[in-house]
C-alpha cells in the first residue's frame, strides 16, 4: 500500500477503522501520510467540505498514533480549517496560531506562513481587517522570497476579499488582478475558478459589466469541470447578485435559489446564513417587504453568533430598510443605528455611508425634507469613493427627490437628469425609471405636458420591461405594488389635455389594474406542479406535510366547543403561533419553488378595447372605477363609445358612505330573533345608503346606459359593494338590468375568450355546520334541476373527490363554510368534508367548467393589494381555468340563499347566462325578504 492509498482509506473510514488501519500499516502512519491528509483537507474545504472535516478527523487519529511534532502541527492546521467550514472562526484563528508556532519551531518558516492564508480569512470573517492584512503581507513577502507564486497569488488573492468586505472596489480589484495575474503564470484552474469569480465580484460593482460577466461565465465552467461545489455556490450567488443590480429579476432569483440548494447541501451555516440574507435583498427590491423582513430577523442572530460582523452590519441595515417600507419607524431607527456603529467598528466608511443613505430614505418618508438632503449629501463621497455606483445614483435620485418636495425645481431638475444620463449609460433601469417619474411630475407641475407624458411614458416602459420576466403572482403583484405613480400621472394628463383621448386613458389605467391576474388567466405563467429535482420534491413533500399539520390545526381552531372545557388564553395563544409558523413556512417555500419553477411564455396581456366594444355588443355596458387624487370617476364603454364621467365624489366620501351601508349588513349576519324584528326600520337605512351611493356612482352614468346589462369594474372600496342593491328612491338596480362584475376588463375580455356552456351537468358538494345548517336541503334541492349532477356530502366531500369528479362538469357549487383570512389572505379557505381547501390549493384544480357557485359565507372578500389585485378565493378559481364565478360579500342567511340557489340553477337551465339568473333569483326574494341583506349578498364575476 502506498501513502496516497492508505490516506485515501482512512478519510473514508470511520474513528474506529481509522485506528486499525493507522496501526495494521504503521510503517506509513508517518509525516508523509500527514500532508496528504492535510492538502485532502485544505483542498476540501471550499469544495468538499463533508471530505474535508473526515481529512481532519483522519489527521486526529495519526496523531494520536503517532505523535510526532510536525505531524502535530498539520493536525493545529486542518483543526483550524475544520473550525473555519462550521464558523466558529475564534477557535479557528486560536488553532491555526497554534500550527504556526510549532511549524517555526520546526524551524520550517514557509509552511508556517501558508497556514496564514487559512487565518486570514478567519479574521476577516471577523471584521479584524488591519490585522488580517498586515497578516497577509508578511506572508506574502515570505512566499515571494521562497519564490512560491501559488502561495503569494492566495495572499493577494485574500487581501482583495478584505477590501471587498470593506466596499473598496477598486482597491479590491488590483489585488484580484495581481492574483489571477499569478494564478495565470502556474496554471493552476482551481485557483482560477475562485480568484475569476472574486474578480467579477469587484467589476459588477465597478460597472465593468461585460468583464464580470465574462469573468462569472469562466469561473462556473472551472469551478464545474473541477467538482468545486462550494465554489459553484458561491458564483451562483455573485451572479444571482448581479442580476439584481442589473434589473433581472428572473435570473436573480433562479441564481440565488441555486446558490442556497447548494450550501444547504453542503451544511456550512455561515454560507447558508449569506445565501437567506442575499434572498432576501432580493425579496426588497421586489416590495416582498414582509418575507425580506423575517429572513433578516432570522440571519441577523446566526451572524452574531457566528462573529461575522460586517454581514451582520449588511443584514441590520437591509432590515432597517425595510422596517421603514413597513412604517415601523421607531424600530427602524434603532437597527439602522446599529448598523451604523457596527460598520463604524470595522472601520467600514463605506458601509456607514450606506447607512447614512437608508436613514435619509427614512427621513424623507417622515417628510423631514432638509434634513434627508444633509443626509444624502453626507453619504455621497464614500459612496463615490468606493465606485458603487448603484448606490451613488440613488443618493442623488433622493437628493433630487427632497429638493423637490422643499420646491427647489431647478436644482431638482438638473440632480434628475444628471443621474438620468448617467444610470442610461451604465444600465441602472430601476434608478432611471425613478428619475423619469421625477422629471415628469416636475414637467407636469409648470404644465409642461408634452415633457411630463414623455417621462411618464419612458417610466412606464422601465416597469414593463423589470416587471416581464418575473416568475410567480406573488413576485409580480409586490414589484408593481409601489410603480402606480407614472401610470396614474398618464391617465391625468390624457384626461386633462385632451378630451378625445378618453380611450387613451382607460388602457393605461388597464395595463395598472390586476396585471398578475390578467397574466395568469392569459396563460403566460405557468405554475410548478412537479418537481425537477429531488430537492424540489423534497420541498413539495414539506409543503403536503405541513398542509395536513394547518388543516389538524385549522379543525382545533374551529371546534372549540368540542373540548369538555373550554382553552384557556395560553393554549388558544400557543395553537395560533403554530398556525402562524406553519403558514409561514408554506409560503416561504412556496416562494422558493417559485424561484426556478415558473415559466415565462410571453409578456402580459393588454386589452383590446376595440375587440371589448365589439364582445360588449348592443346588449352590454362596462362601467371601470377609478381615483386620481382624491376624485373618483367612471370609465363607460358601450359598442358604440368610451367615455369618462369625472368627479362623480370623492373616494373617502364613498368609501366612508360603503362602510356604513356594510355596518347596516353586519347587524344582521348573527341571526338575532330580537334585532329581526326592526328588519322594515332597517331595511329603510340600508336603503339610504344605498340611495346616496346610487347619487355618486351611478345616477349619472344610467342615462348612457339604456336597457343594457352593466358590468361593474370596482375600485378599492368598491369591490365591498353590491351594486346591484343601489337604490334609485324607486326601484333597486337590479331590478331594472342584470348586473355583474370584473376585476378589469382585461380579465374580463379573457373571461369572454371561453366558450359558452349549455350547463347541464353539475358536482355539487356541500358540508353542513352551526352557521348553514341547511346545505344538505340546499344540495338536494338544486340536484333536481340537472340532468346530470353528483351531490356530494360531508365526510364525502372531500379534496379528493372534487379533484376526480371535476372532468366533464358544467357547474361546480361549493355549500362550504369560508373563512376570509385578511392577515394572510393566500389562506383563506373553503371547509370540505376532510379539511380546509385554501386560495393556493384552488390554483392547483383544473376547472373545465363553465360556472363555480360558492354559497357558503363572504367566499368574495378579498384583499385589494394595489393594482386592483383581487387576493382570495375568487383569484384562485379564476386561475383555475373558471370564466364565471358566483360568490357571496357577506355572511350569508342559510334560509334564504338555499331558496335563492335553487330558483338561479332554474332560470340558468332555461336562460343559460349566469348573469340573467342570478337577477332572476334576486328578484324573486325581493318581495319575501327585502332587506338587502338576504338577496344582494352574491355576486357575478366574470362572464355574464
Amino acid at each position: 500500500m502506498q501513502h496516497a492509498e492508505l490516506a485515501a482509506l482512512l478519510v473514508e473510514a470511520g474513528n474506529a477503522e481509522q485506528e486499525a488501519l493507522l496501526r495494521n500499516n504503521s510503517a506509513l502512519a508517518d509525516v508523509r501520510v500527514a500532508y496528504i491528509l492535510k492538502d485532502i483537507c485544505l483542498d476540501g474545504w471550499s469544495s468538499n467540505p463533508p471530505q474535508a472535516l473526515r481529512a481532519a478527523a483522519a489527521l486526529q487519529s495519526l496523531s494520536q498514533i503517532n505523535p510526532d511534532l510536525e505531524i502535530i502541527a498539520l493536525c493545529a492546521w486542518s483543526a483550524g480549517l475544520e473550525a473555519l467550514i462550521q464558523g466558529r472562526m475564534e477557535q479557528a484563528i486560536k488553532t491555526l496560531e497554534e500550527s504556526h508556532r510549532r511549524f517555526l519551531a520546526l524551524a520550517k518558516p514557509h509552511t508556517a506562513a501558508a497556514t496564514d492564508v487559512s487565518k486570514l480569512i478567519a479574521l476577516a470573517l471577523l471584521g479584524r481587517y488591519e490585522e488580517a492584512v498586515a497578516c497577509g503581507l508578511r506572508a506574502r513577502e515570505l512566499f515571494l522570497a521562497h519564490g512560491d507564486v501559488l502561495a503569494a497569488g492566495k495572499i493577494e488573492h485574500n487581501i482583495g476579499n478584505l477590501y471587498f468586505r470593506r466596499d473598496q472596489y477598486r482597491e479590491a480589484e488590483i489585488f484580484h488582478n495581481a492574483a489571477r495575474k499569478r494564478f495565470i503564470a502556474v496554471n493552476d484552474q482551481k485557483q482560477l475558478a475562485t480568484i475569476n469569480n472574486c474578480l467579477a465580484n469587484s467589476r459588477a460593482l465597478l460597472h465593468q459589466f461585460v468583464s464580470a460577466e465574462t469573468l462569472y461565465e469562466e469561473a462556473f465552467g472551472q469551478a464545474e469541470a473541477l467538482g468545486l461545489t462550494v465554489t459553484q455556490a458561491e458564483i451562483e450567488g455573485n451572479i444571482g447578485n448581479f442580476a439584481l443590480m442589473q434589473g433581472r429579476y428572473d435570473r436573480a432569483l433562479d441564481y440565488l435559489e441555486r446558490s442556497r440548494r447548494r450550501y444547504a447541501s453542503l451544511g456550512m451555516p455561515h454560507q447558508s446564513a449569506t445565501a437567506e440574507q442575499e434572498i432576501a435583498d432580493a425579496y426588497l427590491e421586489l416590495n416582498l417587504v414582509t418575507a425580506a423582513s423575517e429572513i433578516y430577523a432570522r440571519v441577523i442572530p446566526k451572524f452574531a453568533e457566528l462573529g461575522m460582523r460586517a454581514e451582520q452590519a449588511r443584514a441590520l441595515a437591509q432590515h432597517g430598510r425595510a422596517l421603514d417600507i413597513l412604517e415601523r419607524t421607531p424600530q427602524a431607527q434603532l437597527v439602522l443605528e446599529e448598523a451604523r456603529a457596527l460598520y463604524a467598528a470595522e472601520g467600514n466608511e463605506v458601509g456607514e455611508a450606506s447607512v447614512i443613505l437608508s436613514q435619509a430614505q427614512l427621513r424623507f418618508a417622515q417628510g423631514d425634507f432638509s434634513a434627508a438632503a444633509t443626509l444624502a449629501s453626507a453619504a455621497e463621497p464614500a459612496l463615490q469613493s468606493s465606485g458603487s455606483l448603484r448606490r451613488v445614483l440613488l443618493t442623488r435620485w433622493l437628493r433630487g427627490e427632497a429638493e423637490r418636495a422643499q420646491g427647489h425645481s431647478d436644482e431638482a431638475r438638473r440632480l434628475f437628469e444628471e443621474t438620468l444620463a448617467e444610470a442610461e449609460s451604465e444600465v441602472q433601469p430601476q434608478v432611471a425609471e425613478r428619475c423619469h417619474t421625477s422629471l415628469g411630475l416636475l414637467a407636469a407641475a409648470t404644465r409642461d405636458a408634452a415633457t411630463a407624458e414623455k417621462h411618464f411614458r419612458s417610466a412606464i416602459a422601465l416597469i414593463e420591461e423589470l416587471r416581464t420576466p418575473l416568475p410567480g403572482e406573488e413576485f409580480r403583484t409586490a414589484f408593481f405594488s409601489n410603480k402606480l405613480m407614472p401610470y396614474k400621472e398618464l391617465i391625468r394628463l390624457c384626461l386633462t389635455v385632451d378630451d378625445t383621448r378618453v380611450a387613451e386613458a382607460l388602457g393605461v389605467a388597464e395595463s395598472a389594474r390586476s396585471r398578475a391576474l390578467a397574466d395568469t388567466l392569459g396563460g403566460n405563467r405557468m405554475l410548478l406542479t412537479e418537481a425537477s429535482d429531488e430537492f424540489e420534491a423534497d420541498l413539495m413533500r414539506q409543503v403536503e406535510v405541513l398542509r395536513e399539520e394547518l388543516n389538524y390545526l385549522y379543525n382545533q381552531m374551529d371546534r372549540p366547543l368540542q373540548r369538555k372545557t373550554p382553552r384557556t388564553q395560553s393554549e388558544l395563544l400557543e395553537l395560533q403561533a403554530a398556525l402562524r409558523e406553519r403558514e409561514s413556512k408554506m409560503l416561504e417555500i412556496g416562494r422558493q419553488l417559485q424561484h426556478r419553477g415558473t415559466q415565462v411564455s410571453g409578456p402580459g396581456h393588454s386589452l383590446d378595447l376595440v375587440a371589448l366594444q365589439k364582445q360588449l355588443g348592443a346588449e352590454t355596458a362596462l362601467v371601470e372605477y377609478l381615483t386620481i387624487d382624491d376624485e373618483l370617476l367612471a370609465f363607460v364603454v358601450t359598442n358604440e363609445s368610451v367615455e369618462v364621467l369625472r368627479n362623480l365624489a370623492g373616494e373617502a366620501e364613498i368609501a366612508g358612505e360603503v362602510q356604513q351601508f356594510r355596518f347596516q349588513i353586519d347587524t344582521l349576519r348573527y341571526g338575532s330573533a330580537g334585532i329581526r324584528k326592526h328588519l322594515t326600520a332597517l331595511t329603510e337605512r340600508s336603503r339610504k345608503h344605498l340611495a346616496s351611493l346610487y347619487d355618486r356612482l351611478l345616477r349619472a352614468i344610467e342615462p348612457r346606459l339604456g336597457t343594457r346589462r352593466l358590468v361593474v369594474v370596482p375600485h378599492r372600496a368598491l369591490h365591498y359593494l353590491p351594486f346591484q342593491a343601489l337604490h334609485d328612491g324607486t326601484n333597486y338596480l337590479i331590478e331594472r338590468r342584470e348586473v355583474s362584475y370584473a376585476p378589469s376588463a382585461t380579465v374580463l375580455q379573457q373571461c369572454l375568450t371561453f366558450s359558452p356552456r349549455s350547463y347541464q351537468s353539475a358536482l355539487l358538494m356541500g358540508v353542513a355546520d352551526s352557521q348553514i345548517p341547511l346545505v344538505r336541503e340546499e344540495i338536494k334541492s338544486i340536484s333536481r334541476v340537472f340532468p346530470r349532477s353528483v351531490s356530494l356530502l360531508d365526510e364525502q366531500a372531500t379534496a379528493a373527490a372534487l379533484r376526480a369528479h371535476l372532468p366533464g362538469t358544467d357547474v361546480l357549487h361549493l355549500a362550504c363554510h369560508a373563512q376570509f383570512r385578511a392577515d394572510n389572505p393566500v389562506f383563506s379557505s373553503l371547509r370540505l368534508g376532510d379539511g380546509w381547501l385554501t386560495v393556493r390549493d384552488a390554483y392547483k384544480l383544473k376547472l373545465e367548467c363553465g360556472l363555480v357557485t360558492l354559497s357558503g359565507c363572504e367566499t368574495g372578500v378579498n384583499a385589494i393589494a394595489p393594482g386592483d389585485e383581487l387576493l382570495g378565493l375568487a383569484r384562485g378559481f379564476f386561475s383555475a381555468g373558471s370564466p364565471s364565478i358566483v360568490l357571496s360579500l357577506w355572511t350569508v342567511d342559510d334560509e334564504a340563499t338555499a331558496g335563492l340557489m335553487t330558483y338561479f340553477y332554474k332560470e340558468l337551465q332555461r336562460t343559460s347566462s349566469p348573469a340573467a339568473a342570478l337577477r332572476a333569483a334576486q328578484r324573486s326574494i325581493i318581495g319575501e325578504q327585502p332587506h338587502p341583506f338576504f338577496w344582494s349578498p352574491f355576486v357575478l364575476v366574470g362572464r355574464w
